[in-house]
């Protein structure tokens, strides 16, 4: 698995990062620690002292033994114009990259070059999600990336995990990333299929598919509860979930999801609710 965590030098990134370590050290992932800035002449101060914080946390919270070995943010060398970079290599990858220029553009551009499974990026709390400087940046993100995305809004640990899906697509790497996220929390599972004015979305393989699905989570020893919803009301019902935990909505290029849930929607998702949204891809 590839993490990158995308952070600058605001209170909403330090409160990402007991998150982005939990994760990495389940997973064992290659992780990049990413800090992004306006300017490119120089990495600014700020956020250099502030991803020194983030890598020693991330680090001290690692089991013995570490996937990753030491790495000194004192030796980020200027790999392009506009981005630094300085690297180690224990049993897995650990990278801290500044990139200066285009939120958005940065990120994305990091997240394909390292082929990333996870972007990972917090926002200001409560109704809107924003990073200073850089309106409906995590929205964007979101929106745009090509792999999943979890945008952290709440710095509460969700007790329950609602992954909305389309039974007919879904994908093992989605399915794994639930997992994932229902390990790291110790939360419950809620699934959530569609239904579509004609009765259950892809009737002829939905209860294999659903059974299927059901034996995967109780071989990880992580009992689910499935339930199924109209599409045309399947909006409304993402909105009420918020209010439960963490909201999992599978976007793949295959999902019906994707074709319900229009890319304004998931802005409009991510800006309004007060829970933590993963766009699963």
């Amino acid at each position: 698995m590839r993490i990158i965590a995308a952070v600058d030098a605001k209170s909403y990134s330090e409160e990402i990062i007991d998150e982005v370590a939990k994760l990495a050290a389940n997973t064992w992932a290659d992780l990049t620690l990413l800090g992004i800035q306006s300017g490119n002449k120089q990495p600014d101060e700020k956020l250099v002292q502030a991803m020194l914080k983030f890598k020693d946390k991330i680090l001290a919270s690692m089991d013995e033994p570490s996937p990753y070995a030491p790495v000194s943010i004192s030796d980020l060398k200027e790999t392009a114009a506009g981005r630094w970079q300085v690297a180690s290599r224990g049993k897995k990858e650990f990278v801290i990259t500044i990139r200066g220029g285009d939120a958005r553009k940065e990120i994305l551009a990091e997240a394909e070059e390292r082929g990333a499974n996870l972007i990972m990026l917090g926002c200001t709390r409560g109704i809107d999600c924003i990073w200073e400087g850089e309106p409906n940046l995590p929205q964007k993100v979101a929106r745009d990336a090509s792999c999943s995305v979890l945008v952290i809004k709440s710095s509460r640990t969700p007790s329950q995990i609602i992954s909305f899906l389309d039974q007919t697509s879904v994908s093992q790497a989605s399915l794994e990333m639930v997992n994932q996220m229902v390990t790291v929390n110790n939360a419950g599972l809620k699934i959530v299929g569609l239904k579509t004015p004609k009765g259950v979305m892809g009737k002829g393989d939905v209860e294999k598919k659903m059974v299927e699905i059901l034996k995967y989570y109780n071989e990880k020893n992580i009992s689910a509860w499935v339930m199924l919803v109209d599409s045309d009301k399947l909006e409304e019902y993402v909105a009420q979930s918020t209010k439960e935990g963490m909201v999992a909505l599978w976007m793949g290029k295959e999902s019906l999801l994707s074709k319900i849930f229009s890319r304004s929607l998931i802005e409009k998702l991510i800006s309004n609710t007060q829970s933590s949204v993963l766009i699963l891809r």
